[in-house]
């Protein structure tokens, strides 16, 4: 019967879950069912923020990795001298790699390229700072200017993994790191949050401690951004990728 081959069916997740929903259709009942363009807008939605995400935070780490060649050279220096070579990165390395974890969230709020949260709605009428927003309003946090404030950052607009580091260097200001916005606020914020966070901390490190970007003599990166559900920039033509030493080493 179906109760039983649901009963033993196993289901991995909600992408799982939503077939299943599509496949029974037409045996369950009308308050259950979810319209089929519902399910595939789901299911873009959970690609967009489980891949689109961390492959654009990415994207724009190396940007401005060789657009600061020194900023490039100390990470990797920090990460030879705390992990060295014998090894890969571990997500157990976060703590240990404060001059990293600070590159990561200036590239979070000098890029800001998820601008704007996904659309909250007002639950009742709301005066906020003065401003009348009435119920079941679309409202949307613009986590861009957040980030680029000039009453919570000074120079803003400079890229400077320093500001989130204590005088020593030795550790990140939590404070500032977390008035950096980029999942959003509240109940809603994102739930992929801290496995996106470890994904693009354990990607880069690793790509860091193997490999060397620069672009070619005489070339620039543009970095003008093009605007979008997630802001992204112009295609770069004239990356050049560098082994640092031999990878059969790596355990």
């Amino acid at each position: 019967s179906r109760a039983v081959v649901r009963k033993h069916n196993n289901i991995r997740d909600i992408t799982d879950s939503l077939i299943e929903q599509s496949l029974e259709k037409k045996e369950a009942s009308t308050a259950a069912q979810i319209p089929n363009k519902k399910i595939v807008n789901l299911v873009n939605d959970l690609f967009g923020a489980g891949f689109d995400t961390v492959t654009t935070a990415l994207s724009w780490c190396l940007m401005y990795l060789v657009t600061y060649p020194d900023i490039q050279k100390r990470i990797q220096a920090e990460l030879d001298q705390t992990i060295g070579r014998e090894r890969r990165p571990r997500l157990s390395d976060q703590g240990t790699l404060p001059y990293t974890e600070a590159f990561i969230l200036e590239m979070f709020r000098h890029s800001s390229f998820l601008p704007f949260t996904i659309p909250h709605s007002t639950t009742r009428d709301t005066v906020l700072n003065g401003y009348y927003i009435p119920k079941g309003r679309c409202v949307f946090i613009n986590q861009w200017q957040v980030n680029h404030d000039e009453k919570l950052w000074k120079n803003p607009h400079v890229f400077n993994p320093e500001r989130f580091l204590n005088a020593k260097g030795t550790e990140v200001n939590k404070e500032d790191g977390e008035k950096v916005l980029v999942f959003g606020l509240g109940k809603r914020r994102c739930i992929g949050e801290f496995i996106a966070r470890r994904q693009v901390f354990l990607f880069l490190t690793t790509l860091l401690q193997q490999l060397e970007f620069s672009v070619r003599d005489g070339r620039k990166v543009d970095m003008t951004p093009r605007y979008g559900l997630a802001i992204k920039h112009k295609r770069c033509e004239h990356f050049q990728v560098k082994q640092r030493f031999p990878m059969a080493s790596l355990s």
